[in-house]
């Protein structure tokens, strides 16, 4: 883009956008039906519900239970344990498969908690929603998108290399490139483990359930 130039919205090739970014958007996909699975089955009761509620007892005690350091160190071992699960993934075959299954289960986590909270205690569960799950859940959304793209992006780079008549490709300088982004988006999990943790101990007095 020329200097002082202005970038029109309308010129802007959207079915270009998607390709580039076409991983992201399945990753995204997959994580909006585990939503849509966690919260009809909460909604039919049942197993479903009281799993759901079991997993938000569990996680609005911990939470009013932990200071800030202890919320934040416990968070940041899960989300550095999912930054190795995706590393471990990419690595393999199977991470073509197992990302976007990853994107789908935390989706039905998500669906899952949202839905009992609001089934279960109507407006506080909405307002429990809006001030302390979703915007904490949201940052590690994000790096969850990505991880799962990367680790799909060199996944299907090493499938490639066993299916016939594959073109040589530099996998090396692939690799160092794929440890990279890996690196960056652990740093991206760490800050959403902050996130969480500075959102859970400024808000989560004002409920009770």
């Amino acid at each position: 883009m020329r200097p002082g130039g202005v970038v029109s919205l309308k010129r802007l090739n959207k079915f270009g956008f998607l390709q580039k970014n076409k991983l992201l958007f399945f990753m995204g996909i997959a994580f909006i039906a585990g939503i849509i699975i966690g919260s009809i089955s909460v909604a039919r009761g049942g197993r479903a519900a009281q799993f759901a509620s079991y997993l938000f007892e569990r996680y609005y005690t911990k939470r009013q239970s932990l200071r800030f350091f202890n919320i934040f160190s416990v968070e940041l071992i899960k989300n550095l344990l999912s930054t190795l699960t995706f590393f471990v993934f990419g690595v393999s075959i199977i991470g073509v498969i197992s990302s976007p299954i990853f994107c789908m289960t935390f989706g039905i986590y998500f669906g899952s908690m949202a839905a009992y909270a609001y089934s279960r205690f109507a407006l506080q569960g909405v307002a429990f929603n809006s001030v302390v799950f979703v915007p904490s859940a949201l940052a590690f959304c994000i790096c969850l998108f990505f991880a799962a793209k990367e680790s799909s992006e060199f996944s299907s780079v090493l499938l490639k290399l066993i299916l016939p008549k594959s073109r040589p490709l530099n996998v090396s300088g692939e690799f160092r490139l794929f440890c990279g982004r890996i690196l960056i988006i652990a740093l991206c999990f760490a800050l959403a483990a902050l996130i969480d943790a500075a959102v859970s101990v400024s808000f989560i007095r004002y409920f009770s359930f």
